[in-house]
């Protein structure tokens, strides 16, 4: 055995779960050799066959590749399998969706019944342990739960989550990771209605049926009564949330919708790294993100800041920071860029023109009344299966190749037809971060643009191969 296809951690009964590793062994069992290291394939070995695949249509796709392959052959545990010989999937699609609703029911039925959630320790509970025996997330962390109540109660008293992050960080209060507490940390922890019992599924909070009052979990939680806050204080709470959403344009009604990310809109988001000193004493070097001007700072445009809680960040105008550092690595690109290789030759081009003819031949003959639509119909289906799945081959070739040679062959002007993901590719082959450091005390945050503050960190080497001065 040399050469191994493994999806880890991928389910192969999702058909909208992608599945690289299956597709790239199909793609090589095709074309009869691995891509980059040329080593013959001619078919697969498995464990067994739900390994391979579990749905018909991978099930088709292996099928096709192996007749492609001219005689591949497919070994499950000693046994040779003829899959080109059988046209029905031996995988029941049935099966699989009826794995996936008694999974769904097991679920629901957990959450009406307030059984204990499984999952990764949540902050304020205790987790897993065999000695003594007990489920995660059921018994409260005596040390973690009065932070927990002190989170919820600053908030619904009108904290902000950066806020409430900063103070933590500040304390030393770890997460249940170990980690440092986020904006984002702090909110998914006091959004959650576990802390006074209740669950979210399928978007919506989990109700008695008759009643209509949520369904109050099996683990300890926070009593209304014994520590002050409870169903009532969450409702709050989520009222703020909610109305935050609206202002932002996220609509959504639901009572723990995610929110959405927002697409990449700016050059150098991310590219900027914070150069303050945090609340901790360490250069903060957090990532600055895009924002939008509004209210009375929408006439000085938008702005780049850092976000981080334990932070007061930096913030510099997205016009002037765009504007110098485009210049800069655009003089940066100018001597190092080579002259647009030739596109490399696909490995399929006479497979896929092979097909195409047959294809065509057989359609020929049906019309010419040469040959029966009956008798050729399973046949046009697979080869039509196979061109597509060659075609679509080509294309992600085609476009492996334009991302390798994004710096062969650009030029000035070809950078005013790029979209602002291909600049940011462009940006991030010769630019590792930009340190931002602070206007210096004394210094108006209305006052000019200074370049001085802006220090480029310059990648060692550029695409072309040849190193950066």
């Amino acid at each position: 055995m040399v050469l191994h296809y493994e999806d880890d951690n991928l389910t192969a009964a999702k058909e909208t779960v992608p599945r690289p590793a299956f597709r790239r062994m199909c793609q090589d069992i095709v074309h009869g050799h691995e891509r980059e290291t040329g080593i013959p394939v001619r078919g697969c070995v498995s464990v067994e066959r739900e390994r391979v695949y579990r749905l018909p249509r991978d099930f088709n796709a292996f099928r096709d590749a192996l007749t492609l392959a001219d005689g591949g052959i497919f070994v499950e545990g000693d046994v040779v399998l003829t899959l080109t010989e059988d046209d029905t999937p031996p995988t029941d699609r049935g099966e699989v969706d009826r794995t996936r609703e008694r999974t769904a029911r097991s679920r629901a039925d957990r959450a009406e019944e307030g059984r204990v959630c499984t999952g990764p320790r949540r902050f304020g509970w205790l987790g897993a342990s065999s000695d003594p025996r007990r489920t995660g997330n059921r018994y409260r962390d005596e040390q973690e739960w009065p932070h927990l109540l002190s989170m919820i109660k600053v908030r619904a008293a009108g904290t902000s989550w950066r806020g409430i992050a900063a103070d933590l960080n500040r304390r030393g209060i770890r997460t249940a990771r170990g980690g440092r507490w986020s904006e984002q940390g702090v909110k998914g922890l006091v959004s959650h209605p576990a802390w006074w019992g209740g669950r979210i599924l399928d978007g919506a909070l989990v109700r008695d049926s008759t009643t209509g009052e949520p369904v109050i979990g099996r683990w300890e939680h926070a009593d209304e009564t014994r520590d002050g806050v409870g169903y009532g204080t969450w409702n709050g709470i989520m009222a703020g949330v909610r109305a935050g959403r609206a202002r932002r344009g996220l609509g959504g009604s639901g009572e723990a919708a995610p929110v959405a990310a927002a697409p990449r809109t700016y050059l150098f988001s991310g590219v900027l790294r914070c150069g303050r000193l945090n609340d901790l004493g360490e250069v903060c070097r957090s990532r600055l993100h895009g924002n939008g001007a509004t209210g009375r700072n929408a006439k000085y445009g938008d702005y780049y800041r850092c976000g981080d809680p334990n932070c007061r960040g930096v913030g510099r105008r997205v016009v002037a920071v765009d504007a110098l550092l485009e210049g800069l690595v655009l003089d940066r690109l100018d001597p190092h860029v080579t002259d647009r290789a030739p596109p490399a030759a696909w490995r399929g081009e006479g497979k896929l023109a092979e097909l195409r003819r047959s294809r065509n031949g057989i359609e020929t003959s049906v019309v010419a009344g040469e040959a029966a639509w009956d008798d050729v119909r399973e046949l046009l289906v697979r080869l039509g299966r196979s061109v597509e799945s060659l075609e679509e081959e080509r294309r992600e070739h085609r476009e492996a190749w334009k991302r390798e040679n994004l710096l062969r062959g650009w030029s000035r002007a070809a950078r005013e037809s790029m979209t602002v993901g291909e600049k940011r590719e462009v940006i991030a082959r010769v630019l590792t971060s930009v340190l931002v450091l602070p206007v210096p005390d004394g210094v108006s945050d209305k006052a000019s643009f200074d370049p001085s503050l802006l220090r480029p960190e310059w990648s060692r080497e550029t695409f072309s191969g040849r190193s950066a001065p």
